[in-house]
């Protein structure tokens, strides 16, 4: 929790917002409560999965996020049960471990996946999500024959669905597609999927470099994701 919100975030959630944090770090839980404070969203806290349960159904927060590894009941299954109570979103939050939950967690009605340790944007994206009347995390984005689909964290070239992608080169491609043909500097890349984990290493290079392999795009001369050098990138909608 390195980095402040933004100022011009929008937090769409009404009068006094409410969001339940269950993640057994506290160091998390205190840094996301921190930052929310700037922005008068209360967050309210727990350790593990039955306080979650109990928290959701005696408080009905605007949004609740929940670790995937959380002790005495895991984050899947307070995300399910949950879904059967209240409508709500629900986001999971999940770690470099966890990623083999994300599909599971979508199809079980998780409003969004996010990467923990939570980022600030991160946390604005998911608040979001309680903006019922705005375009949400969750609409498919189509750039010619590639689509990609969060709701089922899906990735479909020609209709054809690819590798499954690991969370972070998912949530790359995301801001790719929805920037179709803009230029995206690895400065605005690293801030809104790593903040200051990337600054002095290749990471956002490495997946770069995987994206294009997983869509078939030549890595000495890629067509798709091309790289506007010294800026950033760009993705270019295939048409073949």
């Amino acid at each position: 929790m390195d980095e402040p919100l933004p100022p011009s975030t929008r937090i769409p959630l009404g009068t006094d917002p409410v969001v339940l944090l269950a993640d057994s770090d506290e160091r998390i839980r205190q840094g996301l409560t921190a930052q929310l404070a700037k922005y008068q969203v209360s967050v309210v806290h727990c350790a593990d999965g039955a306080a979650a349960l109990l928290e959701a159904g005696l408080r009905k927060p605007d949004v609740l996020l929940v670790s995937a590894d959380l002790p005495v009941i895991d984050g899947a299954t307070v995300l399910r049960l949950v879904r059967r109570r209240l409508s709500i979103p629900v986001v999971l939050g999940v770690g470099p471990d966890d990623t083999a939950q994300v599909a599971p967690a979508l199809a079980a009605g998780a409003s969004a996946c996010v990467a923990r340790p939570y980022r600030p944007r991160e946390v604005a994206q998911l608040l979001s999500l309680a903006d019922r009347g705005s375009r949400g995390w969750d609409q498919p984005l189509v750039c010619g024959p590639l689509t990609l689909d969060p709701s089922t964290y899906e990735v479909r070239m020609h209709g054809v669905p690819t590798a499954r992608l690991p969370l972070r080169e998912f949530q790359l491609l995301h801001l790719l597609m929805l920037n179709a043909e803009k230029v995206i500097t690895r400065d605005r890349i690293r801030a809104e999927l790593w903040g200051e984990g990337a600054r002095r290493s290749n990471t956002i290079t490495v997946h770069i470099r995987r994206l294009r392999e997983r869509l078939g795009d030549d890595p000495h001369h890629p067509e798709i994701i091309q790289t506007v050098r010294g800026v950033g990138y760009r993705l270019v909608p295939p048409t073949s």
